[in-house]
């Protein structure tokens, strides 16, 4: 009986901790992801409002292009981050898209770059589209995210 009582304790107390640790895992998966979309965020921003102060005239277009080179490499490096997450296997989809969004967000920035450079309309036209792409994705990722950290299928809800 005793021997029974211990084990049933024992039971209790691994399933426990097992789920502590898949909790804290989960916890530091999310915090890691967001970091992620935090950076790619404020790395956009600072994009954007490069080309406003060189619009303006406060910086040369010299200095606009250093600043774009620095910020693709920057950008490949924050999307070799997604690779890096230990992301629970309910999350991987929305992963994959969340890093397929950045990596379409950095096709356009590149685009977007070579119509500043060169002023052709093509690439402002592949830039646009590329951004589109890049907010499909994030949008999808996102959905896939809450999805599986509130165990609901977004198939289930009403359109």
């Amino acid at each position: 009986m005793v021997a029974i009582a211990a084990a049933i304790i024992i039971g209790i107390i691994v399933y426990n901790y097992s789920t502590e640790q898949t909790r804290q895992k989960g916890f530091v998966f999310g915090v890691e992801l967001e970091k992620i979309q935090n950076d790619v965020k404020e790395l956009q921003t600072q994009f954007y409002s490069k080309k406003t102060q060189w619009e303006e005239g406060s910086i040369t277009k010299e200095e606009l292009f250093q600043f774009y080179e620095k910020h693709v490499d920057e950008f490949e490096i924050i999307i070799t981050r997604y690779d890096k997450l230990d992301s629970p296997e309910s999350f991987q989809s929305a992963v994959d898209l969340l890093k397929l969004s950045s990596e379409s967000q950095l096709e356009g920035d590149k685009q977007f770059i070579e119509w500043v450079r060169t002023g052709e309309e093509s690439y402002k036209v592949r830039s646009d589209s590329q951004i589109q792409q890049s907010l499909e994705y994030e949008m999808t990722g996102l959905v896939e995210y809450y999805s599986a950290k509130t165990g609901i299928d977004p198939e289930d809800l009403p359109p």
